[in-house]
């Protein structure tokens, strides 16, 4: 006998009530054409990554552009249904086990509808997978997935692709997929030809271009600094510019104005210098990292410098702006964390844009040079001040200590010895009325001598001449 439970709201329940109807799950039937059951928008989405990244892996589809999905199931779907379109292509497996994904040339020409008119597509990957080249081209999938959804975080859950996004130090993304291109070429007559690895053009960002190089310590130091060298040689090319004169005319031959070969490719970046070149290693420890960026500083120090205006200010007008970070730290923390380090700058990591701006240009040299002048100034009146001070304190009276600045006419003052006009006349009324002193009191005491005298006269008058005190003893 069977024992099957009654379904809710039949009749055949005990109470007679049905119940709330459980809503069934909607799934996306599959067709024909895309037996995944992926939508036309997800496939498109795929489509545009794919284009631009070259090769990716579901997982780091997951994490690019539906990051909040439990799983990467919606990306194996689309992929799958491109497959069958002959649009997407599998080159194998990488080192954890994980399907890479390429695109096909059919694939490269259906993503053209993807993207404004003129825009360099670049090639396919072909048989990445199965090449020493697909360590790289992942790692540069993922560098340009950090710069675009930011950092992962640190302890990312298994099967996860994000870990603590809330952790101190972790940064957000900017800009969008469509804003890359991968593998682009470099070209100028009679010079090496120069590929970047990727290539940012983000103006609404602060970054109107920016060349990423991506290595994972199996290229040496002197490939990667002649790689800047082949840089510097597309920067420093230049095309004359159309000649507005007449020929045979003195201007036409005179005529030497030239433009930079890169902006003819390139906007002009709004700092000094050529075009950043941010350069990312991979698989490096702390100490490894350290060593090999300071090397790589040393060896394109010409690159970097610029021209030395004083006081540790630089003149960068014709340098290359070079940034160094690791894939690991870039991945965990974002473009926009503290992870980056501009050649030839000391310090803490800063900031993505902090590292590009030129702080130590010829406009800040300006500022330190007015700085400086206006300093000099407020010394040179400081010590004017002191000197008239210490001059008008010279002016002092010696009795009244007035100097000469608290006199309306100029000429009463003191020279700081003699006496001032009001105090002088004081001590001549003073020695005015002490001689009139003396002479009263040298007339009076004349006046009681010849008093004295009258008097002791009319005493020898009256009783005779005083004898001497020897005759008095002799009568005696």
């Amino acid at each position: 006998m069977s024992h099957r439970q009654p379904a809710p709201g039949t009749p055949d329940q005990p109470d007679g009530q049905a119940a709330a109807a459980v809503p069934r799950k909607r799934t996306r039937k599959a067709s024909k054409t895309n037996p995944g059951g992926s939508s036309n928008d997800l496939r498109a989405d795929v489509l545009r990554a794919i284009a631009v990244l070259k090769i990716a892996t579901a997982h780091q589809l997951w994490r690019l552009l539906r990051p909040d999905a439990l799983e990467n199931k919606f990306a194996r779907a689309a992929l799958n249904d491109l497959e069958k379109k002959r649009i997407t292509v599998k080159h194998g497996t990488g080192e954890d086990g994980r399907d890479i994904w390429g695109m096909t040339t059919a694939g490269r020409d259906a993503a053209r509808a993807l993207f404004p008119d003129g825009r360099n597509m670049g090639g396919i990957a072909r048989k990445a997978g199965t090449s020493s080249a697909a360590g790289h081209a992942l790692a540069v999938t993922e560098t340009i997935i950090a710069f675009v959804v930011g950092g992962t975080g640190p302890n990312i859950p298994d099967k996860q692709v994000n870990g603590d996004r809330t952790a101190p130090g972790v940064g957000p993304g900017f800009g969008r997929i469509e804003q890359w291109a991968t593998e682009i070429e470099h070209t100028t007559p009679h010079k090496p030809t120069v590929r970047a690895d990727a290539v940012l053009q983000a103006p609404d960002h602060g970054l109107p271009v920016l060349l990423v190089e991506v290595d994972l310590d199996n290229e040496s130091n002197p490939i990667v600094a002649k790689k800047l060298d082949d840089y510097r040689g597309f920067f420093d090319h230049r095309h004359p510019l159309p000649n507005p004169h007449s020929r045979g005319t003195i201007g036409y031959l005179e005529w030497k104005k030239t433009e930079p070969h890169w902006c003819r490719t390139y906007p002009g970046t709004g700092r000094p210098g050529y075009p950043p070149v941010a350069i990312v290693l991979g698989h490096l420890g702390e100490r490894a990292l350290r060593q090999r960026v300071t090397a790589l500083t040393e060896m394109t120090r010409r690159h970097w410098q610029g021209q030395h205006l004083g006081d540790g200010y630089y003149d960068r007008s014709e340098a290359i702006p070079i940034l160094f970070t690791s894939l690991e730290m870039l991945i965990e923390r974002g473009p926009l964390a503290a992870v980056w380090r501009r050649a030839g700058r000391p310090g803490p990591l800063q900031p993505l844009h902090a590292a590009l701006d030129d702080h130590d240009g010829p406009r800040a040299y300006a500022q330190h040079q007015n700085a400086r002048r206006a300093q000099q100034q407020a010394d040179q009146d400081a010590a004017d001040r002191r000197r008239q001070q210490r001059e008008l304190l010279a002016t002092a009276c010696p009795d009244c200590h007035r100097t000469a600045d608290k006199y309306k006419n100029p000429r009463y003052a003191s020279d700081g010895e003699k006496l001032c006009h009001f105090c002088q006349q004081k001590a001549d009324q003073a020695a005015q009325a002490e001689a009139a002193q003396q002479i009263t009191a040298a007339a009076q005491a004349h006046s009681e001598r010849v008093q004295i005298a009258e008097n002791a006269s009319f005493l020898r008058t009256v009783f005779g001449p005083r004898k001497p005190k020897e005759a008095k003893e002799k009568n005696h």
